[in-house]
């Protein structure tokens, strides 16, 4: 099958042109996740230092906090330089309005935060406020990524991303961990309620993490392996143990192991941050390697389309005849010779089919997570709890509808919306 309608030849090559456009974008978005993940760290750890800070009534950690805070801010300053040279240029995509406005609402969200460090400075806040104050900010940041994980067009690409999205949770629930048992051994006494927040937190991360090694390629579970072989786990665990322990009504003076507490679980923390950074390394090198795989495929089908251009020429009568007996160049002919423009549609059609299939493979758990977070956040925001008594929430409904946590968050998401 040959044409000569020169629109056919043209849309052939831009249908490849617009796939390494849009891979060149996921690229870029990569990149920023990057930033994005630095900034993160960076607010678990003012978290953290402010939890400590301010169960110790001004005791504790007033010097690393206020290092810390410029720390953040550049962290910050770097992330919205990114944000700003990746979505709002020129060459931005404007295909995904649902991304700038989650970006949004995570910039506008960040407002709040210097006068929150005001408060915490000043005492005037409780730490189970500043925790769920930086926790919301944290989760914000976070569904950025779930977000451009939905908007990805590569599979292997949107797979890691859902990696990057699941093992940054399971560092935020283990952020999360090292502020609350922070917290604890500041004030010198755990409540029944914290020990219980404290278990939710472990739980969360292991699920976390279950997701990541189901989405993981191999090189990603090896960086994984560093972490679950380290020693520190035991030290973790250890203080774990000895949080439990902490009784509510007889304090123990115990406050000093909030800076061991902090140091171990900050080692933990920091090795999941390196592999974190590796994850976002391995996003921007998966997607340069499928750009040069695109890259080719558009070079080979231009070779095609010039050779089938050389062999025929139109005839008098409206066929296509032989321009010459023997092909000026033999070589590409040989390696082309079966190749037809049907063959070229039929192989690019084939190959957006299998891209769709694998895709629609890959962003079924993203959708779960996404609905599944934002029914917490209608719980949260509705009913004023934390997180944990969401999640709680979510699974006592689950099991007494007998269905599955996804179901109960839709039938919320659908009752928010019919309000």
């Amino acid at each position: 099958m040959q044409t000569s309608n020169p629109l056919t030849k043209q849309f052939l090559l831009a249908a490849k042109y617009q796939e390494i456009h849009a891979l060149k974008q996921l690229q870029n978005s990569c990149a920023s996740l990057t930033k994005l993940g630095d900034f993160v760290h960076q607010l678990q750890k003012e978290r953290a230092m402010s939890n400590i800070f301010l169960a110790s009534k001004s005791l504790r950690f007033s010097n690393e906090l206020t290092q810390q805070i410029p720390i953040t801010q550049s962290a910050q300053d770097t992330f919205y330089h990114s944000l700003k040279t990746t979505f709002i240029s020129d060459n931005a995509d404007p295909g995904h309005s649902r991304l700038y406005n989650l970006i949004t609402y995570s910039l506008q969200a960040l407002d709040v935060l210097p006068a929150l460090r005001h408060q915490i400075g000043r005492q005037n806040v409780t730490p189970v406020h500043a925790t769920q104050s930086f926790t919301q900010l944290i989760a914000s940041l976070l569904n950025i990524i779930l977000e451009a994980a939905d908007g990805a067009s590569d599979p292997h690409v949107t797979r890691l991303l859902v990696a990057y999205f699941n093992f940054m949770q399971g560092k935020e629930y283990a952020g999360q961990e090292r502020a609350c048992g922070a917290q604890a051994f500041a004030a010198s006494k755990f409540t029944e309620d914290q020990k219980t927040q404290l278990a939710h937190f472990v739980q969360e991360q292991s699920h976390s993490f279950s997701f990541f090694n189901e989405y993981a390629d191999d090189h990603l579970l090896k960086c994984y392996t560093s972490l679950i072989e380290h020693p520190v786990n035991k030290q973790v665990d250890q203080l774990r143990s000895l949080l439990q322990k902490l009784d509510d009504e007889n304090a123990q003076p115990l406050s000093q192991l909030s800076e061991v507490w902090y140091e171990v679980t900050t080692t933990r923390i920091d090795i999941m941050h390196k592999i974190e950074q590796n994850i976002s390394d391995h996003l921007i090198d998966s997607a340069a390697m499928q750009i040069a795989c695109a890259q080719r495929k558009l070079n080979s089908n231009k070779q095609i389309l010039n050779t089938l251009e050389q062999q025929y020429m139109p005839a008098t009568d409206g066929q296509l005849a032989l321009k010459n007996n023997e092909p000026t160049n033999k070589a590409a002919s040989k390696l082309n010779s079966n190749k037809t423009m049907y063959d070229l549609i039929l192989e690019q059609s084939q190959h957006i089919k299998q891209i769709n299939q694998a895709l629609v493979d890959a962003k079924r758990v993203i959708t779960e997570q996404k609905v599944i977070h934002q029914a917490k956040y209608i719980l949260i925001e509705q009913l004023k709890i934390s997180e944990e008594h969401a999640h709680k929430q979510l699974q006592k409904q689950a099991m007494d509808s007998h269905s599955s946590i996804y179901a109960v968050a839709n039938k919320i998401i659908e009752l928010n919306n019919a309000n």
